[in-house]
């Protein structure tokens, strides 16, 4: 492995690491999805244009649904959740950070690619993002009965994504993007729990 390599694969684990998922999936399937990340990765530089951009994106969620299994959940020795197939929303999740944390933050794999995909990527959407999109005015956002990001399929994901862009139009004048977006949430929503709790 040389430096560029590391680094990749860096990226790929503090992305897993911070998008919360690793403790959610079995050991067997991570392995398979950072693989398949660091190939996914790899790719970005080939794409042309937002359609593209959108068929790799859904290539990957849907390669994820397949090929990822989620761990049993236990609690106080018992079984709650089982073990199954993870769900798109996951697979979205995991790739909207890596993504964001290769293209965005680390402007990679070059400047110029980096500020070229930077404009289609999506909001990397968690369930707290995903209760406030809920609760906006949008006739869709009533439409959503996912609680949590493991309910989401790809429907409601492209119903969350439209709403995030219909929050953007309506909040930030200066039109930020997606990406931006869920920084500012994620910030202004988890500083909102932690306010909560000093109460």
């Amino acid at each position: 492995m040389d430096a560029d390599q590391a680094r990749i694969r860096n990226i790929i684990d503090m992305a897993f690491g911070f998008s919360a998922m690793t403790r959610v999936f079995k050991e067997k399937s991570t392995e398979k999805t950072v693989n398949k990340l660091n190939k996914a990765l790899s790719q970005i530089t080939y794409l042309t244009n937002d359609k593209e951009f959108a068929d790799f994106h859904d290539g990957f969620c849907r390669w994820f649904t397949r090929e990822t299994w989620t761990a049993e959940r236990k609690k106080g020795g018992k079984i709650f959740k089982k073990s199954g197939h993870a769900s798109y929303g996951q697979g979205a999740k995991v790739l909207d950070v890596a993504l964001k944390v290769y293209v965005y933050y680390c402007h990679l794999p070059d400047p110029e690619t980096a500020e070229r995909i930077t404009q289609w990527l999506n909001s990397a959407i968690d369930t707290k993002m995903m209760k406030y999109l809920k609760k906006g005015p949008d006739k869709e956002a009533k439409s959503i009965t996912a609680t949590a990001i493991e309910d989401v399929n790809k429907r409601t994901y492209v119903i969350l994504q439209k709403l995030v862009l219909k929050d953007i139009e309506r909040k930030f004048p200066t039109r930020i993007l997606p990406v931006q977006w869920d920084d500012i949430k994620w910030r202004e929503l988890n500083n909102k729990d932690k306010k909560n709790q000093n109460c």
